[in-house]
């Protein structure tokens, strides 16, 4: 079967993440996957570097001239599925599928996030057959799709455990990798704080920042202004699978700040290398982390609160030892079949080819 993923936003994200491991894994299972994207924009060169072969098309303007254009992409490969996230993506690809006179759409949920039914998507949802795919079980239980919709399915993270590696900073030195999301940069401003306090007794403490690249220069003059220009390592704008995947490994400490889907794959990343994971408690991070054994869950954010809980865990070798054997055996409860077979579900639901057009 022929699928489709679109993704319109030019910035690399989760979301964006979760649509390139859904198409590593069917690609891997014999579909015939095609990745659309925004011509030029971070997203297309992340997935070409990764080998995804993305297909780069104009994503902004109106629905009807972005259906219009994703449509030929939708003929030319025979697509009988389509993928996407937001209600303006559902719309758009309502618009081609309408065009292309083929294929069905599935839009995919945020963990932990409601089931929004807007203009665009209700409208979506009259011209092209339309179903829901979420993160987890509970997500499904609290929605409610409209009666008209395809079956609903739950496709759970999936993260491949990586081989142990001994970490790549310097001897003595204290590393957080912290990652942070368009919608949290405001929390980067704690996390800066909170290191200019650790730097005043921890003279080895260092943050690397994983994120959108595009504020590097305001993030700097942050640090300029605390004095702690040195301690920080910017957001790549170059940034790859691999050149994440060695911040992390190089971390003693992983540090989430982000949100939704981008909190969710940092969270399994940290787990896979062995590395503990520091987070804000709310019910995502509760799912995915124990306090204690995989890391540990904080209040509010607050700099001083937080630099006393770094500062306790830099002072106890043991208890750091004991979180990362706890993170590194946390990865195998989210294994990559569970996330692809949920993907397949949703795909078999598409090949009804009579609900094609409601």
């Amino acid at each position: 079967m022929r699928v489709c993923f679109y993704h319109a936003e030019p910035e690399w994200s989760g979301r964006a993440r979760a649509f390139a491991d859904a198409a590593a894994a069917l690609r891997g299972r014999g579909y015939d996957v095609t990745f659309v994207c925004q011509r030029g924009s971070a997203v297309e060169r992340r997935l070409s570097v990764a080998r995804h072969e993305p297909i780069g098309i104009r994503t902004r303007g109106n629905s009807l001239g972005v259906g219009w254009r994703l449509a030929r992409v939708l003929r030319r490969r025979f697509v009988e599925a389509v993928f996407v996230h937001s209600e303006r993506e559902q719309l758009q690809a309502a618009v081609a599928v309408r065009f292309a006179d083929r294929g069905a759409i599935v839009r995919r949920m945020p963990p932990f996030g409601s089931l929004t039914l807007g203009g665009d998507a209700r409208f979506a949802a009259r011209i092209a057959a339309t179903g829901f795919l979420f993160a987890f079980d509970a997500d499904l239980r609290a929605a409610r799709p409209p009666a008209r919709a395809l079956e609903p399915f739950v496709a759970p993270p999936g993260i491949a455990p990586l081989s142990p590696t001994p970490t790549a900073h310097t001897d003595g030195e204290q590393r957080i990798a912290c990652f942070f999301s368009e919608a949290s940069r405001g929390a980067v401003s704690v996390a800066l704080r909170t290191v200019a306090l650790l730097a005043e007794r921890h003279s080895d403490v260092r943050l690397v920042l994983i994120g959108p690249g595009d504020r590097r220069e305001a993030l700097k003059l942050q640090c300029a202004a605390l004095g702690i220009v040195a301690r920080v390592e910017m957001p790549r704008a170059d940034a790859t699978d691999e050149s994440d995947r060695a911040a992390i490994a190089g971390a003693d400490f992983g540090w989430v700040l982000a949100t939704g889907d981008d909190a969710m794959f940092a969270t399994l990343d940290c787990f896979a290398a062995g590395v503990p994971v520091i987070a804000e408690r709310n019910p995502l991070s509760g799912r995915l982390a124990s306090a204690g054994e995989t890391g540990e869950l904080t209040g509010a954010l607050d700099a001083a609160n937080l630099a006393a809980v770094f500062a306790a865990l830099f002072a106890d070798d043991a208890r750091r030892d004991r979180l990362a054997r706890g993170a590194r055996a946390a990865a195998a409860a989210w294994p990559m079949n569970a996330m692809a077979d949920g993907f397949v579900r949703a795909v078999a639901a598409t090949r009804d080819r009579t609900r094609w057009r409601t």
